[in-house]
């Protein structure tokens, strides 16, 4: 019993320490895993066609909220929140498999970056999370930065982006 019980000891102390590490993946080896995973065959020939048809609705920030001292708590953009109408028959799933896309790509080089300086959807040397909800009226697609500094720059694209009322830049290279 006593084995048992340093067994266990051991293994939580090991589990506290290792498993709760979250382990960091580079923005690009994490495109290049998208890329090949998710973005082949319909994807690939559609998501020209799904971005360019896309309205911005309304744009409005993502906050976070810190402790940041004694019960204090503090809200920091993480990101922003984009409403949109999506062309007739896109399902939340594919706006999100297409957005997600488009990110791994341009932030591959595979899309003009000199054309993608407002595109929300992706931010140079950093990856961003996209999810897509159904909302009354369309979709609300949320992107999340990994830090304060770049959720405030995804969420001045997302604004500029929305003022010119443009798609985002498409892939300038064939991915086929």
């Amino acid at each position: 019993m006593k084995h048992l019980s340093s067994v266990l000891f051991i293994s939580t102390i090991a589990l506290i320490t290792f498993g709760c590490v979250k382990a960091s993946v580079p923005p690009a080896t994490q495109a290049t895993q998208v890329e090949q995973h998710q973005c082949g065959g319909a994807v690939a020939q559609n998501d020209e066609q799904v971005l360019k048809g896309t309205t911005v609705m309304s744009v409005t920030p993502l906050y976070g909220h810190v402790h940041t001292s004694y019960n204090d708590y503090e809200a920091r953009v993480n990101g922003a929140i984009i409403n949109v109408q999506p062309p007739a028959g896109v399902t939340p799933d594919q706006m999100a498999r297409v957005l997600q896309c488009h990110s791994a790509r341009a932030l591959l080089g595979q899309i003009d970056a000199s054309q993608a300086a407002n595109d929300p959807y992706w931010l140079p040397n950093s990856w961003v999370d996209i999810d897509v909800k159904p909302v009354v009226g369309g979709y609300a697609v949320t992107i999340t930065a990994d830090n304060v500094h770049n959720g405030l720059e995804v969420l001045a694209r997302a604004n500029s982006y929305a003022g010119k009322g443009s798609a985002p830049p498409t892939s300038i290279a064939s991915t086929d």
